[in-house]
């Protein structure tokens, strides 16, 4: 008689109450968040002896095998990294349905309907330019005009604020919250590593771990790594040691005082960009206008590498006042060795304090930030001065210690950090740009045409707007105080708006071309100035180049066409120029094609820009008349480099252009936060599937070892009465 069957029951009958605690563990925590549920597997256990030259079996029982948490550690991977993602484009979603609110459109007092009302008001007046009623209204509605761009960039203003000022700002915030997650998942790995070698139960500090490894990578992207047992052993994160990036050697104490060291053969700025990532733009040549600011520097150099195929931004001012290029800014860029910036020996140099050369990046390394010693780096946010353009905030990788001891730059940050970078580095920055840019050319545009008028007492007019960006941007006080310095036409009498009059079809019309990949503007050529030339415009040599010029000449009364006029077949009144940098003329004067006959008023030219050119101007041909001192004239011109945008581009489709930019940001965000989200979620019920807790399946469980231990027990029972009839027997 042996008691085996005894020993089978009860360690089944043990087994069962383990299983049991299992399921009720899972059941009373179903619906807590983190928590894993846990499978429970048996295995035989043999006992044997030894008998004679053989192993006899005497009985087997059951064990527990294991009790493990049930996760998929690919299947987490894919959910943090979605997690990453989700947080990024609910940031730019956010942020991007903010500045469209802030546009207001469509409304009845948005922008759109300010720039109406002045060009109305305009109109109006051009019909009544005696009027000083009509010019009233006209001010009036510049005034209102100017303050909607103020209060707009205002307010995105307040929006970059909140998210980027010290300590308070939600992408400082969110680096330091960041930063206390990886310290408290350091000190949880830490006790899950020690657990581990000594035996001691594990679950729940993984539990712990787990939940915070899902808000660190809504936060940002980190690759967790496995060890070779299966389980979770580093966290580590893509750095890049330097980049390509060279910041000038002079500092500028006013990014809108002119560089008086700018001038015609000090102008010149020609660079190879490579982002490192398979994609070089140049080299190029950016020229600068005479006496430009160190803002105007950075927009120029931007515009430029933008016309030459790059796509984002290299050029910007660091918090010292300094010229940076860099190519960690530019669309898609990847730091690496491969990406750099090269200086060619130029003529602007040394104003801008740069030097000749190539300055490369290094190739992104993976670095260890948490271990089972603890946390080993932190990030640190290194922010730049917004005023003069695109500077990025940077997010830096320093030691976990009181020395804080550079390692490098994240590369690319995902997850709500990553969003807020994008923001702030590159979303806000562009539509605060692309805004102050449609203000200034409002300005630029309108002040040409003004300054062209006199007043009644012969002077010249008066500029209307003042401003360097849509946040200054303001209607020249002298003006609102004394009305008259405002000039509505040419010659100074009450009843001439002519000047008024090409003012309001800069809205109305078709020949004010302001639009992206043109410059333009409203001319004015009087035989009685000197070199009867418009102002220049710059250009990039080897561009294909298409001038459109509409308007006409009048001499001595009589219309004559800007092409061939009549007095001279051979030339056109008209001509064309291209200068280099020194402002010497490329070549000889290129005319007009003949047009049809006068005083048909449009010419055009379209050819290829020559080498070493920089800029291109219009100008009177004294040899096509023996008399030009009364000859003068309106133009529109329109100048595109490239492929040329065949809509007519006033002022009208440009500000609709910029309402559809903003809309298209925020249509695409939201379509990627809906896509993410969508993506996110399916993730989490197949996790949910796999590690959650089912009741309906939890409590068959509870039902099966319930009945295996009831089961045991009544084995149990018959053994306990056989046991009972024995010893009565005995």
């Amino acid at each position: 008689m042996t008691f085996s069957g005894l020993f089978i029951s009860t360690s089944g009958m043990l087994a069962s109450q383990v299983a049991l605690d299992v399921t009720s563990n899972n059941i009373a925590n179903a619906n807590n968040a983190g928590f894993t549920r846990k499978s429970i597997s048996f295995k035989e256990s043999t006992i044997s002896a030894q008998s004679g030259s053989s192993q006899v079996k005497l009985f087997s029982d059951v064990m527990i095998d294991e009790v493990k948490r049930v996760r998929d550690f690919f299947l987490d991977q894919q959910l943090r990294h979605q997690n990453s993602a989700v947080g990024k484009d609910d940031v730019i979603a956010d942020f991007t349905i903010q500045l469209n609110k802030i546009l207001g459109e469509p409304s009845e007092t948005g922008l759109t309907a300010k720039l109406n009302d002045f060009f109305k008001a305009a109109s109006d007046l051009s019909a009544n330019p005696d009027q000083e009623t009509a010019k009233t209204v006209f001010l009036n509605s510049a005034v209102a005009l100017t303050d909607s761009f103020q209060k707009i960039d205002q307010s995105i203003g307040v929006i970059e604020e909140n998210l980027t000022v010290d300590l308070v700002g939600e992408l400082p915030v969110a680096v330091d919250i960041v930063n206390e997650k990886l310290a408290a998942l350091a000190k949880v790995h830490n006790q899950v590593v020690i657990s581990q070698r000594v035996g001691e139960p594990v679950s729940e500090l993984e539990d712990a771990r787990d939940m915070l490894l899902d808000e660190v990578s809504k936060l940002i992207n980190i690759k967790i790594n496995k060890a070779g047992d299966g389980q979770v052993s580093t966290l580590s994160m893509q750095t890049n040691p330097t980049e390509a990036m060279v910041v000038g050697t002079n500092s500028f104490s006013n990014i809108h005082s002119p560089i008086t060291a700018l001038t015609p053969g000090n102008n010149s700025l020609t660079l190879t960009v490579n982002n490192g990532n398979g994609n070089a733009t140049g080299p190029f040549t950016v020229n600068f206008e005479a006496n430009s600011s160190i803002k105007d520097v950075v927009d120029k150099i931007n515009s430029t590498f933008k016309a030459a195929g790059g796509k984002g931004s290299i050029a910007s001012i660091n918090p010292q006042s300094q010229l940076v290029i860099q190519s960690s800014t530019i669309d898609n860029a990847l730091n690496s060795s491969v990406a750099s910036i090269e200086i060619a020996p130029s003529s602007a140099n040394a104003v801008l304090g740069l030097v000749p050369g190539v300055v490369s990046g290094s190739d992104s390394r993976m670095t260890e930030i948490v271990n089972s010693n603890g946390l080993l780096y932190k990030f640190v946010l290194e922010n730049g001065d917004k005023e003069a353009g695109i500077y990025p905030s940077k997010l830096k990788m320093v030691a976990n210690d009181p020395f804080e001891t550079h390692l490098g730059y994240v590369d690319q940050a995902s997850g709500r950090i990553g969003g807020f970078l994008e923001m702030t580095n590159k979303q806000i920055p562009e539509m605060r740009s692309l805004l102050s840019n449609f203000a200034m050319n409002i300005k630029d545009t309108i002040n040409k045409l003004c300054v062209l008028g006199k007043t009644a007492s012969g002077n010249p007019g008066t500029e209307l707007f003042v401003g360097n960006s849509a946040n200054d941007f303001a209607v020249n006080s002298n003006i609102l105080e004394n009305h008259s310095l405002f000039t509505t036409g040419k010659t100074g009498a009450a009843s001439d708006g002519t000047i008024i009059t090409e003012i309001a079809d800069l809205f109305f019309g078709t020949t004010g071309i302001i639009s992206d990949g043109s410059q333009s503007e409203k001319i004015y050529l009087d035989s009685t100035n000197p070199g009867f030339s418009t102002s220049s415009i710059p250009v990039i040599p080897g561009e294909s180049i298409k001038i459109n010029v509409k308007g006409v000449i009048k001499n001595d009364g009589s219309s004559m066409n800007a092409g061939t006029n009549g007095v001279n077949n051979t030339s056109s009144l008209v001509q064309i120029e291209f200068i280099d940098a020194s402002g010497a003329v490329i070549g000889s004067a290129i005319d007009f094609p003949a047009s049809q006959g006068a005083p048909a008023d449009q010419v055009n030219y379209s050819g290829t820009i020559p080498a070493n050119s920089a800029f291109v101007r219009l100008k009177m041909n004294t040899s096509v008349d023996a008399n030009l001192a009364d000859n003068f004239g309106h133009f529109g011109i329109s100048i595109v480099q490239g492929v040329e945008n065949n809509a007519a581009n006033n002022f009208n489709n440009k500000i609709s252009q910029i309402i559809g930019d903003f809309g298209t940001r925020g249509n695409v965000a939201l379509a990627r936060q809906t896509n993410s989200d969508s993506l996110l979620s399916s993730l989490d019920s197949r996790r949910q599937s796999i590690s959650g807790v089912s009741i309906e399946e939890e409590a068959a469980n509870l039902i099966r070892f319930q009945n295996s231990f009831a089961a045991n027990a009544r084995v149990i029972s018959v053994w306990d009465s056989i046991f009972q009839s024995i010893i009565s027997m005995i």
